[in-house]
């Protein structure tokens, strides 16, 4: 993990030197200047691409143009110096993306068939896009990969524009996370794997949308969710603790984005309730019906549990998630069944002051 110092008081009681506080300022600056850099170089891309495709409608055009802008990043980056490796890389990756895509699409304006399609295509850029990440790292390392990511996108487009059955539906949505958490481990970019989140949520029925104003999620199995990615969060965090940090933190990622999802889950079974599988098998008699007040208390302590490891563990991203959704439970549990009473606060702050001080006391214990 990333491990938050304060670096002038550090240097002040002689824990750091002068120089080494420096240099963790100078590198911690760096970092932050390449995070901006590359923000700006992804939105200033995908700004472009919109554009581009809005403003030739002519799919062959926008083809022959990309790829003619594709061919002088690579020519730009092959033979310029560091000085031009940026423009040239976002060049590189706006042609190829126009020329793939326009492509994509008029394939499939003449033959159909968009999970053939997806193989066709989607495979040859994975070959392509790893074999220049290995032939010139230092120079195309990020041209190649982003070909490597297109090629996997147009596959798992190629996937979801074709009917599947409705009793495969959660196979599918699996493949595809699979896919994404492989990529996104091969190339090293977190993000990608971070995305793997939504197919696996989808699998088991659960879907986030859109509406004027409006953001929503709907979990229509919140037991057989809080199990599936607590089976997630689980194997994320044993692969963190074993393999090197290129791989732990990708692990650790795909399970703080689990665990979200487990309180998520709690938080409309708290509400609702749930029958347990009566969307996704259909039955007619419920399997297993759990009241919302069930919800409630599990998710209690399961926030204090995921709060008392994340704090003794160093787990910043694992507290800050229980403090988040502990708010969250409090606020809705008050407004749902406790009600505006003077009560209700004294006994939630009593709860409060004795949930800390029993993590205080065993901390204390603990700590020789």
């Amino acid at each position: 993990m990333l491990w938050l110092v304060d670096i002038d008081s550090a240097v002040a009681d002689k824990t750091l030197g002068e120089d080494a506080g420096a240099e963790l300022k100078r590198r911690a600056r760096q970092s932050m200047i390449n995070y901006a850099v590359n923000l700006a170089l992804f939105a200033g891309v995908l700004m472009v691409l919109g554009g581009a495709a809005a403003w030739l409608e002519d799919r062959r055009a926008l083809a022959a143009l990309g790829f003619g802008i594709a061919v002088l990043g690579a020519a730009a980056l092959v033979g310029g110096g560091p000085q031009i490796r940026l423009v040239a890389n976002a060049a590189a990756i706006i042609g190829v993306t126009l020329a793939l895509g326009a492509s994509a699409q008029l394939l499939l304006d003449a033959f159909g068939r968009p999970l053939v399609l997806g193989m066709l295509i989607g495979a040859p850029c994975v070959i392509v896009g790893s074999a220049l990440r290995r032939a010139a790292p230092d120079k195309l390392l990020v041209l190649g990969g982003w070909i490597f990511l297109l090629g996997v996108a147009i596959h798992i487009a190629g996937i979801l524009m074709t009917p599947a059955e409705p009793d495969f539906g959660w196979l599918v949505f699996s493949y595809i996370a699979t896919l994404l958490i492989g990529c996104g481990f091969l190339l090293d970019v977190r993000f990608v794997t971070a995305l793997s989140i939504v197919p696996l949520a989808t699998a088991l029925s659960s879907r986030a949308f859109y509406q004027h104003a409006t953001y929503g999620v709907a979990i229509y199995e919140p037991t057989l969710t809080i199990l599936q990615m607590t089976v997630v969060a689980a194997l994320a965090f044993l692969v963190s603790a074993h393999y090197p940090e290129r791989v732990a933190r990708h692990a650790r990622i795909l399970g703080h984005l689990a665990i979200i999802w487990i309180n998520m889950a709690f938080w409309i079974g708290s509400l609702w309730g749930d029958d347990v599988g009566s969307h996704l098998w259909h039955p007619h008699k419920p399997f297993l019906v759990i009241g919302d007040g069930v919800f409630s208390v599990v998710w209690a302590a399961v926030i204090l549990a995921l709060g008392a490891w994340g704090a003794m563990t160093s787990r910043r991203a694992v507290l800050n998630i229980a403090v988040t959704f502990g708010a969250i439970h409090f606020y809705t549990q008050y407004f749902e069944h406790l009600q505006a009473t003077p009560a209700a606060f004294v006994f939630a702050g009593v709860i409060a002051i004795l949930g800390g001080w029993a993590l205080w006391t065993y901390n204390r214990r603990i700590a020789p």
